[in-house]
């Protein structure tokens, strides 16, 4: 796939070639398809593992040992899914962030986050 990134900020610099690998056949992936796979991927990418990676320090993280590795990845995804819960429902948007969710939440002295977990529906989030 050949493409050329362009935006408002940096203007594109040349044309770049990026080699996408399928076990599908040219017959069962079009090139529109294999694009709208690689951009899943990216999302999937981008989504989950830069809130995780950034925003929770997964990857500086120096914990070792196996079991305590996987509790750690199974609360920071938890954390994640509550944020992401907090941000789709947030009434002020600049504040509609990890950043903004982890703020509020120590703002609150973490009242609100212990009431998300432990109430199915808290009466501080407007009704889906």
């Amino acid at each position: 796939m050949t493409r050329c990134i362009d935006s408002q900020r940096k203007p594109a610099d040349g044309i770049e070639t990026e080699y996408l690998i399928s076990s599908r056949t040219a017959a069962q992936l079009n090139a529109e398809q294999m694009l709208g796979a690689d951009r899943r991927y990216w999302g999937i990418e981008t989504g989950l593992h830069l809130r995780l990676d950034v925003i929770a320090g997964e990857d500086r993280s120096r914990v070792r040992n196996r079991t305590s590795a996987l509790n750690l990845a199974v609360l920071r995804r938890a954390v994640v899914s509550v944020a992401v819960h907090w941000i789709k429902h947030c009434r002020q948007r600049r504040q509609a962030t990890m950043s903004g969710f982890y703020d509020s939440m120590a703002a609150n002295n973490i009242k609100k986050a212990f009431a998300l977990v432990t109430v199915s529906k808290p009466s501080w989030l407007p009704p889906s």
